[in-house]
């Protein structure tokens, strides 16, 4: 096999020779032709110049037909003009008996070895050489030939190394093609593995999160019914077991997301020490049931009012917080940040220091790998899938910055880790404010169509909406949508909530349709908003790509959709 590859090499590094060499030869012989009608007066010349011109249109012919000559020939063609060359020099030694013709036949040897990195047409040039030569001066009895024969041995060794050097030149080449081949062959198959594990993944989010929609929704619509104080009790605690269920979930998903590098960095401006402040608010509960000191710190901040990504800043400090707080029995957690100028960005540093369980010299080089904890018992005691801390690393690393952690076993640990933030752009400001306003409003004069297959989310979303005073229709799949729209006024439906994944017709078709004015001319702007279970970021361009104008995701944060509802509330 590999001497095949190696014959097809030689073939295709022959196709790259063929015609310059065919093209110098040309004009070399038919300069030659031209030298010999000149500088020759014996009556042979015509002969020479009879080859020569042979020789010369021969190798014109191969020159221009170089491009449609087979190339497992090429190597063979490229022979035969070598032989020519020889011919031509033995000729002229022949006829002429000069002695200094025995030049040229050393330089067609030597020459043999530059062009030819086929050992078995190399082997035929030299020998044709070799046998030419030694019977012109036998027949001629030429004087010094022992002299010559010597200067033949040199050009044959001088040959035989070009040849070598030529052919391992060959074999290297083949080989970097081959790993060019298997490299591109293994991409291939670790693009197949990545769409495949996007697909999955996308596929795993959406049954997951839709269910998951409908307990979260439920539990917060009951939450909102009159209940007693048992019953509080009851839904607070199912309300906590969905968010940490949720938390879980949303730890694999962007664990595989980070892998399959579909996690991205959003960019907003947010209120530093009002995150920092409410995150801590937040956890405060968590660390009053365990008697221990929750303590914000605040160092030296620039400026309060930044441009970053809130969410996944938030995500990184929930998780170092809930592990301080999760593996500290007795003493503090202190959170401390600071913000400085550095070139032309900012520099957020936080650190995390707790009086915990800490960990062992051994465990700490892998604290921050996948499904990594310190041991078995951390699981079984504490609890977690041990995701956090990877995620938290890449998102620090996303965002521009690292993690470190310090620890000694028994006495606590630190945790530092930097991003990168931005300074605000007042103009964005401006916007950010007034677009932000606006959802303070009632929405009783929005009317709304809520396209979605699953009766649970039906019953979620319609009293979500309903609580806000919009009226909603409702339509259980894309096809069911479009016969509504078709039979409908233009003014009875100022927005589309469109769920993506639904049997008979999807949302992605259904928009498209309605994009394509399949239900009227007067729908084609109409303001859709999908609504999917769908978290990966390609979901989001697929979901604009095909004429959506907002992308909301399940379960759905009852906040950014009163954010959206806002934006088509009429006037």
């Amino acid at each position: 096999m590999k001497q095949q590859c190696l014959e097809i090499q030689d073939a295709n590094d022959t196709e790259e020779l063929l015609q310059p060499v065919a093209y110098f030869l040309t004009s070399l012989y038919f300069f030659m032709v031209i030298a010999h009608f000149f500088l020759l007066h014996e009556t042979f010349k015509w002969v020479l110049m009879t080859t020569a011109f042979m020789t010369g249109t021969v190798c014109l012919t191969i020159g221009l037909k170089a491009s449609k000559i087979l190339s497992t020939w090429q190597s063979f063609i490229t022979l035969l003009m070598t032989l020519m060359v020889s011919s031509n020099s033995l000729l002229h030694l022949w006829y002429s008996g000069d002695l200094e013709q025995n030049i040229n036949i050393f330089v067609s040897i030597i020459a043999s070895g530059i062009v030819l990195s086929n050992r078995t047409h190399w082997t035929y040039s030299v020998m044709f050489n070799w046998i030419g030569w030694i019977t012109v001066n036998i027949t001629l009895e030429v004087a010094l030939t022992q002299h010559f024969f010597f200067t033949m041995a040199m050009s044959t060794l001088l040959s035989w190394f070009a040849h070598l050097t030529r052919k391992k030149l060959v074999e290297k080449q083949l080989a970097l093609e081959q790993e060019r081949d298997i490299a591109i062959q293994h991409e291939q198959v670790a693009k197949a593995a990545t769409e495949a594990k996007s697909s999955f993944l996308a596929n795993m989010s959406h049954e997951i999160r839709t269910p998951i929609n409908g307990i979260i929704g439920m539990i917060e619509l009951v939450s909102h019914s009159k209940l007693d104080k048992k019953q509080k009790d009851y839904v607070a605690t199912a309300k906590r077991s969905a968010g940490s269920l949720m938390i879980i979930i949303n730890d694999i998903l962007d664990f595989s997301k980070i892998e399959a590098g579909e996690l991205s960095i959003e960019l907003m401006e947010f209120d530093l020490d009002q995150l920092f402040t409410e995150l801590t608010h937040d956890l405060q509960s968590q660390a009053n049931r365990k008697n221990l000191k929750l303590e914000l710190v605040k160092g030296n901040v620039l400026q309060n009012k930044v441009v970053g990504d809130p969410y996944r800043l938030t995500q990184i400090l929930n998780n170092l917080l809930s592990n301080a707080i999760k593996f500290t029995q007795l003493g503090s957690v202190i959170f401390t940040y600071s913000l400085n100028a550095i070139d032309d960005h900012l520099r957020l540093n936080v650190e995390v220091t707790d009086t915990g369980i800490g960990v062992s010299d051994d465990a700490l080089p892998y604290l921050f790998d996948s499904f990594s904890q310190a041991d078995m018992s951390t699981t079984r005691n504490f609890g977690g899938t041990g995701l956090g801390l990877a995620i938290s690393k890449q998102l620090c690393e996303l965002m521009g910055g690292r993690i470190t952690a310090h620890s000694s076993l028994g006495k606590g640990s630190v945790f530092q880790f930097s991003i990168k933030l931005a300074l605000p752009d007042l103009v964005v400001i401006k916007e950010e404010k007034y677009n932000t306003s606006k959802y303070l409003g009632n929405f009783f004069n929005l009317r709304v169509l809520l396209v979605e297959d699953n009766f649970i989310n039906q019953e979620v979303m319609h009293a979500i909406l309903k609580s806000l005073k919009i009226k909603v229709d409702v339509a259980n799949d894309g096809l069911e949508a479009l016969m509504l729209l078709t039979r409908s006024q233009p003014s009875t439906f100022d927005l589309i909530l469109m769920d993506c994944q639904m049997p008979n017709l999807d949302g992605y078709e259904a928009t498209r349709r309605i994009r394509a004015g399949e239900v009227g001319d007067e729908f084609r702007k109409i303001p859709i908003a999908a609504l999917t279970a769908n978290t990966m970021n390609n979901e989001r361009e697929k979901c604009l790509a095909v004429g959506m104008n907002e992308y909301l995701t399940k379960p759905v944060d009852t906040e950014d959709l009163k954010r959206m509802l806002a934006k088509y509330q009429p006037n």
